[in-house]
């Protein structure tokens, strides 16, 4: 290809700052240049997220438009075009809405169009006019996600041969945060009497993002932090510093303003003097517009120290996309901004063989200056360095033998890990939450198969909001966290506690949990023959579940949420599960419930993940809902007045059954749905509940080592895993 920008053309376009999720008319000019456009020749214009165009429909939202400065006849893709103009050609009546092309990611699709009956000469021009409102659109509908620069990049073809190059300096433009729909406010989950320390507030739109145009007022009910009002320089989040709190004990500090409410923060341990291991907080896992993901790798590192206020966090793109200098890139960041004390950072990529090969793990190193040993380097055209690809995963493990300086962790994402490639010597902890979705049947295999390890949650962040990130697209649940117990915020401190298993997984919330026997925290191996397992839990919001496994095995319900009289009672119906482990994950439970012979007189969603899901008709004997899960759950509570003879019928597409009231329990009727884990759950429970729990266990161990592991489900939803205590008999 020549190397003059000139030969492939040129593109301008819209520019300037538009609001997540908002309407608006972008109009992307196509410039040819010296090739031209051969019969045969396409242009596309490619994007990363936002609706699908459509030239079906002039009055339905993202309605487009493709015309020409010279007569030729256009086509959509193999679609046929319905009428030619002998000057400009105008792209409309296709037959399909949908006028996408698949692409090379990370632009996944594109609008493209085909030049027939002629050709376009230097000069010429194609205007692409995305949302055009003239007969009536809306217009097109930008994603529900920031970013800095969102792209409508241009690809040509001028021979027709299937190889699309990018025009230089294709246009963009940059989408902000819509107003304001909450305020959150985040501190430590532990501090020491009379130390100070920091409070982060931010104020999220109703996507989940920061908010741009935030300017509220906000007041504490700690003393010394006093009101603040955010400014344009806040862009939606403020650090407060210097707090100090002087009582010991679970604290929380309220925070509130004058248009969008309160909110209290997450659970703060506030003990007499310094722990030996803290409590630390970490979303490892996340890609950027350099792999599949948007965003800078600046932006994307700095969004989880400073809005989402973790303490550690890694880059893992995709490693068949990772260029030379994109390494050298990565590599020169991961140091700049790691931060003893303050904010770690680990470099690392995603290992993303296939699943025959081994399938996804991420790759952690201790140092910042490592070698990258890909899967493979199919999306690179520099193979200079092809001699380091290391497939399957096992010859990788060849070539890290004997390093402690390496680890790795199986996860679910496009592909899921292949645990006939288990290595205890680099594998710690496996991955059980992402945005992808929720993934207990990945943890109920690796206990089946008794791999001692521990469990993490991450977000695998496409959308550069790692450690704050939203359902979308594809994606079906919030990023998750990693609470690890640590000795010092540090590379090696962290380092240490991810191969002692101190660690454990939740769906997003800095939920506190503690586990111990004998002196042995979660994570680690030991002998006993009469041990106590004790749990301290300290939610976000009331408990709902709380559940001890030995392995795989359900051992202990903890029945603090049993009801103990009727008026107390409410009945939960809650499905879950995926449809297969891998991309096409989701499984639509549209439905509801007809009761007959009684009717509900109170009723509560519960964990409905996306806005535009949950209930959607209410009455006394119906309920219907929208809802989707990728392994996590949703569902309803009720409370229901009837008799012995009152039933209720569930359906849904994955299932349909019947059940009467007074036949269930504390212990839930289990029914399963097919699928992968999918399954429908109707127990009864309590209307008040805790949002704070401390009980002992005393078990009775199987011979052999035994594993147990606590479960946490909270009202919202929200999940927590421990790791392991490894208990041998």
């Amino acid at each position: 290809m020549r190397t003059d920008n000139s030969w492939l053309g040129s593109a301008e376009g819209p520019g300037g700052s538009y609001v997540v999720g908002s309407y608006g008319t972008f109009k992307v000019t196509y410039t040819v240049g010296k090739y031209g456009i051969d019969d045969g020749g396409s242009i596309r214009v490619a994007r990363r997220g936002g609706m699908k165009p459509q030239a079906v429909d002039p009055e339905a939202p993202g309605y487009t438009t493709v015309t020409a400065s010279r007569s030729v006849r256009l086509i959509s893709g193999s679609l046929p075009i319905t009428q030619t103009l002998s000057k400009s050609v105008e792209l409309f009546g296709s037959r399909r809405s949908d006028l996408r092309a698949s692409h090379i990611r990370p632009f996944w699709s594109a609008f493209q169009v085909d030049v027939k009956d002629g050709s376009l000469y230097e000069g010429d021009q194609l205007v692409f006019t995305f949302g055009d409102t003239r007969q009536g659109s809306p217009g097109y509908r930008l994603k529900t996600s920031r970013e800095a620069e969102y792209l409508f990049k241009v690809f040509v073809d001028p021979f027709g041969t299937g190889l699309y190059k990018p025009v230089p300096d294709s246009p963009s433009i940059t989408i902000v945060g819509d107003e304001a729909e909450q305020i959150q406010i985040v501190v430590p989950s532990q501090a020491v009497v009379g130390e100070p320390f920091d409070v982060t507030v931010r104020a999220l739109d109703v996507y989940g993002n920061r908010s741009d145009s935030y300017r509220g007022k906000v007041s504490f009910d700690a003393e010394d932090i006093k009101p603040y009002k955010f400014n344009g320089e806040d862009a939606g989040v403020h650090r407060f510093s210097c707090v100090v709190l002087d009582k010991p004990g679970i604290q929380t500090i309220s925070v509130s303003d004058n248009h969008e409410g309160s909110a209290t923060s997450n659970p703060i341990l506030v003990m007499e003097k310094e722990p030996e291991l803290k409590l630390y907080w970490g979303d490892a896992h996340g890609q950027t517009k350099e792999t599949v993901g948007t965003g800078s790798v600046p932006e994307y590192l700095s969004f989880v120290r400073d809005v989402a206020v973790l303490d550690f966090t890694g880059w893992q793109g995709n490693d068949f996309q990772i260029t030379k200098p994109l390494w050298d890139h990565v590599k020169k960041l991961i140091s700049e901004y790691h931060d003893p004390g303050k904010f770690i950072t680990f470099l690392g990529y995603e290992w993303s063989g296939l699943t025959p090969g081994g399938g996804d793990h991420n790759i952690y190193f201790l140092g910042d200056d490592e070698q990258i040993h890909r899967s493979d380097h199919w999306l690179i055209e520099d193979k200079s360095d092809e001699d380091t690809d290391r497939y399957p995963v096992s010859e990788l493990w060849k070539t890290f033998r004997g390093r402690k300086d390496v680890l790795a962790i199986p996860h679910v994402g496009g592909r899921h890990a292949n645990f006939d490639f288990y290595d205890p010597e680099f594998i710690p902890v496996i991955e059980v939450h992402s945005n992808h979705g929720t993934f207990e049947w990945f943890l109920m295999d690796a206990m089946k198969r008794r791999m001692k390890v521990g469990f993490i949650a991450a977000s695998d962040d496409h959308s550069s909001r790692p450690g704050l990130t939203s359902p979308s697209g594809g994606m079906t649940t919030r990023g998750g966290y990693t609470g690890v117990y640590a000795k010092k915020l540090s590379r090696e401190g962290l380092w240490e506690a991810f191969w002692a298993r101190r660690v454990y997984g939740t769906t997003g919330e800095r939920i506190l949990v503690h586990v111990e026997s004998g002196g042995h925290l979660m994570g680690e191996e030991f002998s006993d023959d009469r041990p106590e397992i004790k749990v301290k839990i300290n939610g976000t919001d009331p408990l709902h579940s709380v559940e001890v496994y030995n392995w795989e095995k359900l051992v202990h319900r903890h029945p603090f949420a049993e009801p103990t009289s009727g008026s107390e009672t409410l009945i939960k119906v809650e499905w879950s599960g995926a449809r297969v482990r891998s991309r096409p994950k989701v499984v639509t439970w549209d439905g509801g419930l007809l009761i007959k012979g009684g009717k509900i007189t109170e009723v509560t969603e519960f964990a409905f993940d996306y806005p535009n899901q949950g209930l959607v008709n209410v009455t006394e004997t119906e309920l219907s809902w929208k809802s989707s899960t990728g392994g996590d759950p949703d569902g309803v509570l009720m409370r229901i007045e009837g008799g012995n003879e009152t039933e209720v019928s569930f359906e849904t597409g994955p299932s349909t059954f019947t059940f009467k009231p007074k036949d269930i329990g504390y212990d839930p009727l289990v029914v399963e749905a097919g699928g992968l884990n999918q399954k429908v759950k109707v127990a009864t429970i309590k209307d008040k509940l805790p949002d704070s729990l401390e009980f002992t266990y005393r078990p009775e161990l199987d011979e052999g080592l035994n594993a147990y592991w606590v479960r946490i489900v909270q009202a919202d939803g929200s999940m927590a895993w421990t790791s392991p205590l490894f208990i041998k008999a």
